[in-house]
């Protein structure tokens, strides 16, 4: 029992410690991360779409045109998130903020023909509503700094579950002794 506890107290502390480095990087280093993890990726799709252009156009092992379509737009996409992450960045934000704002907008009619039929809590769906149209809105015009918030408000999650993951570990250890 007492070998089971010594590792799991190794264990604890090893996790609080990796979640507390992960915040505080996602907290200071965001946006450079996400320019990183981008290139990454971008890296990937050049190598995945070389190797297809490769064996379509040298090897001519294939007599299929599938390298030819899967090369072309891995290598472009690849070589747009190398040289221009950024733009790969705002996408994503720009595209759920289209959706929220979509899906919101529905959400209010729907609140507003509650409303209609006497449904007497309908002023909290709209009230959402209009908080997710208002983070639509801001994910939509912001979307490199939204994405980097979020990020922070991770970081933060993950500082904070290292502090509680160390607090819950010295009262289990305070009284098992």
């Amino acid at each position: 029992m007492n070998n089971i506890l010594k590792q799991y107290n190794k264990e604890v502390k090893l996790f609080a410690l990796i979640y507390f480095i992960l915040g505080l990087i996602l907290c200071f280093f965001n946006k450079s991360i996400l320019t990183m993890g981008t290139r990454i990726i971008g890296g990937i799709l050049i190598i995945f779409g070389g190797l297809e252009l490769y064996i379509y156009f040298i090897r001519r092992t294939s007599s299929s045109a599938i390298p030819l379509f899967m090369g072309l737009p891995s290598t472009a996409f690849g070589c747009i998130m190398v040289f221009s992450p950024e733009s790969i960045l705002s996408i994503i934000p720009i595209l759920v903020g289209i959706l929220l704002i979509i899906n919101s907008i529905i959400q209010l009619q729907k609140s507003l023909i509650l409303k209609d039929y006497g449904y007497n809590n309908w002023i909290y769906n709209f009230g959402i509503s209009i908080i997710l149209i208002l983070v639509g809105t801001l994910l939509f015009l912001k979307p490199i700094q939204s994405i980097a918030f979020l990020l922070q408000i991770i970081g933060g999650c993950l500082i904070i579950e290292s502090i509680s993951m160390l607090i819950s570990h010295h009262e289990i250890k305070k009284y098992l002794n």
